[in-house]
């Protein structure tokens, strides 16, 4: 193939033209091209009118945009197009990119369209179609017709364009739809008159349907729904013993701020309000509102007003194992917790925080909140002040009786001041201490009352029941004034060894006893110490990919605590309020971290402890990967069981691979002198491959004084079949009755754009079994728009 090839030159104007002549002889020899001089620019001859001239000059593309292609290039001067084919890229300076098949730059009306196999790159957006159009003069993306990707959903509009609003990016469709199914057809479409996607925040409806193939099962007038699971319409249907088949409806928006009219989003929201609309085919409707100060959310126990009613339709309906008295069919909850921040005063911060909690009956929670009863079985009704300025805590409170179906104390009021551990002044002497002053009272639940009221009317004078009836039904209430300051001084005798001697002070004074004891004070003081010691020894050849071992640094840290305190002992008669409850662990040796002020008695201990540590290299830094806790304490008096040693104490913390946790609590008796029980606590969660987790937890106590013999055994497991199944179970046996107390089922089914899940649970309890199912959809990849499984809610 050869080149034949002119120059042409005249008037300062150069342009060359090459042409190939298939079939010519070999290239000629260098300077046989031929060269001829034209005439200037007048004389030139008038421009083709051709309008695919190869002789025309293409435009100059302008700066914020690039074309490249791997194909030819056409300009049309008399429509003053440039038309770029094969494999085009337009980037612009907005970011966006164009990638299509062929791409038409209109240097007349400053747009580039590009069609065939489209795709368009906005940021984290993408948008798929046949033809999309970038107006480069306004840097407007038009992508009528185009399908258009927002992870995690699919769009497609008439007209879709993306609004810019203080610094965040809205994308906004006319006649637009919606899926999470990114296949050639999806199986479902959202379709509104108008769509506006917030990424990462929320997606807004307005005249909604809901099209499943091609016919439509739904429609709203308006929806918000966010990618925050707490926002937008959710339900959750299902099945209990005492409930009946049941949906429970809930829809979150949040309040507050300026609703901008072109996005219809709402600037500077912090009041999330969730309406509940329950339907319970046994006990009726109950509706709702649930309030959260979403300012507030990094604190898990406060920032709500919650607000419910239910007109019973069977409030005899049994749960749990307690035979039920008359019920009001008038159910309800209202339950305020928040914290309000005051600026009362020009140091250190002021915060009012409100606990109050009106309920219906004893049973509400049982009934219809069985999580907040598992935890919370009675809720506290209280008001703080608190005002912390530098080391000291001062707090005015007040604890009221708001339901008086539960046993509950009174504080009207009570007055605090904390103090933390500080130095005083400039030396190594530290200082901590309480102050404490209330009005105090305890009530025995209404119900109880009456019933021991009427035990005692039936009983002979002289019976020692009804002597004992009568204590349990005296007033026990009194004015307490509490204060405990301690000193210690911690110092070194060696690099490895560190000791610090503590002593404390207190005095409690009671006044205004209600009842036959009298008014009464006693003192209090403390001395102690601690000691620790610490060795190391570093194993660096030590590694190990299986068990997450880089290297080994073993920590032994023997520790020993005296505690030794002296007070009078207040009479057995005497009314305690803040006293001891039945544990299996050991009490606090600290004074000031004693909270069962009234039942204060002298004691002698001396605990004696190892702890061990193995660190290994994780992640560039250092990772726990076993801990041990050995500890025992010798009561030269105790003031519980008159014991000489208490049990053996071990707590373990094994965490050597994301995929195995163990936590193993055991305690064994050392000696004959006192209670000879024993407890071993233990949980274990192993993932012994990628789609199978094994969760096993274990409780046996053994002959304790005062709690029950127990041997509770709960067993979770879950299991990845395949893509498509999954399966799971929950069995919770107390093998001392031998009873498998709750059997929890659950499957998994995964379809195309769909997740469906089937949960069912059996509960045996004392009275009568309980038993349920429910039934959980969650669209793929789009969490808040899912129908969450929730077995049991407890």
């Amino acid at each position: 193939m050869a080149l034949s090839g002119r120059v042409l030159i005249g008037a300062g104007l150069l342009a060359a033209a090459v042409s190939v002549a298939p079939g010519a002889p070999e290239d000629p020899p260098p300077g046989e091209a031929e060269l001829l001089l034209l005439p200037g620019p007048d004389a030139l001859p008038r421009p083709s009118a051709d309008p695919l001239d190869p002789f025309a000059i293409i435009p100059t593309l302008p700066d914020n945009i690039k074309v490249r292609n791997d194909g030819a290039i056409d300009w049309r001067q008399d429509t003053g197009v440039i038309r770029y084919r094969g494999d085009v890229i337009v980037e612009t300076d907005t970011g966006i990119q164009l990638f299509a098949d062929l791409a038409e730059v209109d240097t007349r009306n400053k747009i580039v369209r590009v069609i065939g196999n489209v795709s368009v790159y906005q940021g984290a957006v993408l948008h798929r179609g046949d033809r999309a159009e970038f107006h480069y003069d306004t840097n407007h993306l038009e992508t009528r017709d185009l399908r258009t990707s927002i992870d995690p959903v699919l769009l497609e509009a008439d007209s879709f364009r993306a609004v810019e609003r203080d610094g965040r990016r809205y994308f906004v469709g006319e006649n637009a739809g919606l899926t999470t199914h990114d296949e050639e057809d999806p199986s479902y479409w959202l379709r509104a008159d108008r769509t506006t996607v917030i990424p990462g925040d929320r997606m807004i409806f307005r005249n909604l349907k809901l099209y499943v193939g091609d016919r439509q099962v739904f429609w709203l007038p308006y929806l918000s729904q966010n990618f925050d699971e707490r926002l937008g319409y959710l339900i959750t249907p299902g099945a209990r013993s005492h409930l009946g088949i049941y949906a429970l409806n809930r829809y979150g928006v949040l309040l507050g701020g300026e609703v901008d009219p072109e996005t219809g989003e709402k600037t500077d929201a912090w009041l999330l309000a969730q309406l509940r609309a329950d339907l319970m085919s046994k006990r009726g409707v109950g509706t709702g509102v649930d309030f959260f100060d979403t300012r507030l959310d990094d604190n898990p126990n406060l920032g709500w007003l919650k607000l419910y009613y239910l007109s019973d339709l069977d409030p005899s309906q049994q749960r749990g194992g307690e035979i039920r008295a008359r019920v009001n069919e008038d159910r309800f909850r209202a339950q305020l917790r928040h914290r309000l921040g005051l600026d009362w005063f020009d140091a250190g911060e002021t915060h009012l925080d409100t606990d109050f909690t009106l309920l219906s009956d004893r049973y509400y929670l049982q009934d219809f909140e069985p999580a907040t009863f598992r935890t919370e079985p009675t809720p506290d009704n209280k008001l703080a002040l608190t005002h912390q300025r530098g080391r000291d805590l001062y707090t005015a409170s007040a604890r009221i009786r708001g339901n008086d179906f539960y046993q509950s104390d009174t504080r009207l009021p009570e007055l605090t001041l904390d103090q933390m551990r500080h130095p005083l002044g400039e030396g190594p002497l530290l200082h901590e201490g309480q102050v404490t002053w209330g009005l105090y009272d305890e009530y025995l639940p209404d119900f109880k009352a009456r019933n021991l009221r009427a035990e005692a009317a039936m009983l002979p004078m002289g019976d020692p029941r009804r002597a004992a009836i009568n204590a349990l039904l005296a007033d026990r209430g009194f004015s307490r004034f509490h204060l405990y300051q301690e000193l210690s001084l911690p110092f070194k005798v060696d690099p490895g060894i560190t000791i610090v001697p503590r002593a404390g002070f207190g005095y409690t004074n009671y006044s205004s006893v209600e009842g036959p004891s009298p008014s009464t004070d006693r003192s209090l003081s403390f001395i102690g110490a601690d000691a620790s010691m610490k060795f190391s020894r570093s194993y660096d050849d030590i590694h190990s990919e299986e068990w997450g071992l880089d290297g080994l640094l073993h920590i032994v840290q023997p520790y020993s605590t005296l505690s030794h305190v002296v007070t009078n002992e207040l009479d057995s008669s005497f009314p305690r309020i803040d006293r001891l409850t039945a544990t299996t662990r050991p009490r606090p040796l600290g004074v000031g971290r004693f909270t069962a002020v009234d039942d204060l008695e002298s004691w002698s201990i001396l605990r004696l402890g190892v702890r061990n540590r193995l660190l290994t290299h994780r992640n560039a830094g250092t990772h726990e990967w076993l801990t041990m806790n050995t500890y025992v304490d010798w009561f030269l008096e105790d003031p519980e069981f008159d014991r000489e040693f208490s049990n053996l104490y071990n707590d373990i913390a094994w965490s050597p691979v994301p995929w195995i946790n163990l936590i193993l609590e055991t305690q064994f008796p050392v000696a004959d002198s006192g209670p000879d029980f024993i407890e071993i606590a233990s949980g274990l969660r192993w993932m012994p491959d990628d789609d199978v987790e094994v969760t096993l937890k274990h409780r046996y106590l053994d002959n304790h004084p005062i709690l029950r013999n127990s041997t509770r055994v709960e067993l979770q497991a879950y299991a990845r079949l395949n893509d498509e199944w999954g399966a799971g179970f929950t069995h919770l046996w107390e093998f001392d009755d031998g009873t498998l107390e709750l059997q929890q089922y659950s499957l998994h089914r995964n379809f195309d754009s769909w997740a469906v899940s089937l949960g069912l649970f059996h509960r045996d309890n004392p009275i009568q079994d309980e038993f349920g199912f429910v039934l959980g959809f969650t669209l793929k990849d789009f969490p808040s728009a899912s129908l969450p499984l929730r077995i049991d809610a407890e």
